[in-house]
């Protein structure tokens, strides 16, 4: 990698496009060797990833490396996050837990890439309503976000499966070219899907005649089913089951993912009454249902284990949110901004994620999620009270 410029001195775009390709290289290097998710359940890197303590070590000095050194190269281009970075007097860090976490409410009042904009391949956005912008996440390159989304379904949703019918509950993304959701979505079904994988929903309304038609093709074919959505989106096909008698058993091997929040848009169901009408209703097992976690403003996601442990006989926890190796969960003492990896957390928190997929933008983000540790990974109580983030305004000047 070229030797990078003094934070603050100006480079040419060439030595940016050049630290850029070199960081790119060495993270996709990274991303495509380290694991894509838990594999036991424990205390340390070692037991979860199922590897000895020598070659956990050399993982995580190698996280230790390049997050110092995307820290350098956004603290040179990311003007939003320098301009924060400097009015918090941050020390420069020594280890990649001391790096700032930008709030991720920064992606809503200023743009934060290390890029020019005429440089943009992808623009993510937030879910924005009247009351608040959206956010933006503009992308450079998709290679690292495939990567990360392609290598952490793999591991969590299709383990032991290359192809399978794929029914997705959102839209295709050329109905939604700004959803990371569609996008992410209809990158599984490109990759995984069968003849017949589709999408249903269209205008923003399921098409329920046609998922009702392939759901029962599906059945009196004994073809096995991968079906994606969101939450509300699985509470209102419930729903609509329920008005209509519709009941069919998906032939085993069968699986779900679920993912996002209701936001008002169905009633809500705790995970586990979810679950049960979903095999009640559509004949799921419990263990075969995944939840995603994930962000807009992140390359990386977050998958619960219980399908993989049903599949390959992995002890795991089930409700764990596994993650990659390129990618660290944080808890944040509220008061003092103490950041601690999120296992290791004694209490409650607000929860910040350091993920090396994210070149482009920031790699360490601070959400207003609360959270609180499991002692193997951490449980989501969701949104902090606005009090709650005392401390954790946004004083940096806005780019143009």
């Amino acid at each position: 990698m070229n030797a990078p410029q003094p934070i603050g001195t100006r480079t040419s775009r060439g030595q940016r496009a050049a630290e850029a390709a070199a960081l790119d290289a060495m993270l996709l290097d990274f991303m495509s060797s380290a694991p894509a998710g838990f594999v036991r359940s424990g205390a340390t890197d070692a037991e979860r990833y199922g590897v000895d303590a020598a070659r956990a070590a050399a993982w995580d000095a190698r996280f230790e490396a390049l997050a110092l050194a995307l820290y350098e190269h956004q603290m040179r281009y990311v003007e939003a996050y320098r301009a924060y970075v400097r009015a918090r007097r941050a020390p420069a860090p020594r280890r990649a837990c001391e790096v700032p976490a930008l709030p991720v409410e920064a992606f809503k009042q200023t743009r934060v890439a290390s890029f020019p904009p005429h440089e943009t391949r992808l623009e993510f956005r937030t879910s924005g309503t009247s009351a608040a912008r959206a956010g933006i996440l503009p992308l450079d390159s998709h290679t690292l976000y495939d990567v990360a989304l392609e290598r952490g379904f793999r591991h969590h949703v299709m383990p032991d499966r290359d192809r399978m019918l794929v029914l997705v509950l959102a839209p295709p993304v050329e109905e939604a070219p700004h959803s990371s959701l569609a996008y992410m979505l209809d990158r599984v079904r490109k990759i995984w899907g069968t003849a017949g994988s589709a999408h249903f929903v269209r205008a923003g309304e399921v098409e329920w005649r046609a998922l009702a038609a392939a759901l029962r093709h599906a059945c009196d074919a004994g073809e096995p089913a991968c079906l994606l959505g969101t939450a509300f989106a699985w509470v209102q096909v419930l729903d609509r089951c329920d008005a209509e008698g519709f009941r069919v058993r998906l032939p085993g091997g069968s699986r779900l993912l679920e993912t996002g929040g209701y936001k008002g848009r169905s009633r809500e169901l705790a995970p586990d009454a979810l679950y049960r009408e979903i095999e009640s209703t559509l004949g799921i097992p419990t263990t075969h249902i995944v939840s995603e976690y994930g962000m807009t403003e992140l390359g990386s996601q977050y998958y619960t284990t219980s399908l993989r442990g049903a599949l390959t006989g992995e002890t795991l926890a089930p409700r764990a949110w596994s993650h990659p190796a390129w990618l660290r969960p944080r808890l944040f003492d509220a008061e003092a901004g103490v950041p601690s990896d999120a296992e290791r957390f004694q209490g409650t928190g607000l929860l910040a994620h350091h993920d090396l997929a994210n070149r482009g933008s920031v790699a360490h983000l601070l959400t207003a999620d609360l959270g609180r540790s499991t002692g193997t990974s951490f449980e989501l109580l969701g949104r902090a009270p606005r009090t709650t983030a005392r401390g954790c305004g946004l004083p940096y000047e806005a780019s143009p």
